[in-house]
């Protein structure tokens, strides 16, 4: 009586190489969809520069033509033009960046972090050297603790 069942290490084998198929399959989707998303973050990228440059393409033709109608209503010449249309956007240039000096210069550090550092170090630094762990079940939990410090 011959039994046409197989063996169990035909089936480990069997199924260790079928796991190793499927192991193998996920990770060329999760590269497929990486690559799918990558190529579609660098498109999107792509068209905010292309975005960006007509931005400023028309950020030039409106100084023109602001400058055009000063020459056009205020009777000056063209030179006095740019120059006022420039002073401008020097007065802006200079604000903004004040502001954004003072908001840097205002700008805090991590503190706290800095703070639980120093006192972190202490703790460490106090414990005598060649102490032993505190055992799992003498510990206290995180809950416990802040609530306590509250």
């Amino acid at each position: 009586m011959t039994d046409d069942r197989p063996s169990l290490g035909t089936l480990v084998a069997g199924i260790t190489a079928e796991l190793s198929a499927l192991v193998r399959g996920e990770i060329e989707l999760a590269k497929a969809e990486v690559n799918e998303s990558a190529k579609a973050g660098a498109a999107g990228a792509i068209l905010f520069v292309v975005a960006g440059v007509l931005l400023a393409m028309v950020w030039l033709l409106v100084t023109w033509a602001v400058v055009y109608v000063l020459v056009e209503v205020a009777d000056l010449p063209v030179w006095a033009s740019f120059l006022i249309v420039a002073g401008f956007y020097l007065l802006v240039a200079v604000i903004l960046g004040a502001v954004g000096f003072f908001r840097l210069k205002a700008a805090r550090g991590p503190e706290m972090a800095k703070a639980e550092m120093q006192r972190t170090k202490q703790i460490v630094e106090s414990i005598p050297p060649n102490t032993p762990p505190v055992p799992a079940d003498l510990r206290i939990p995180p809950a416990a603790r802040d609530s306590s410090t509250a």
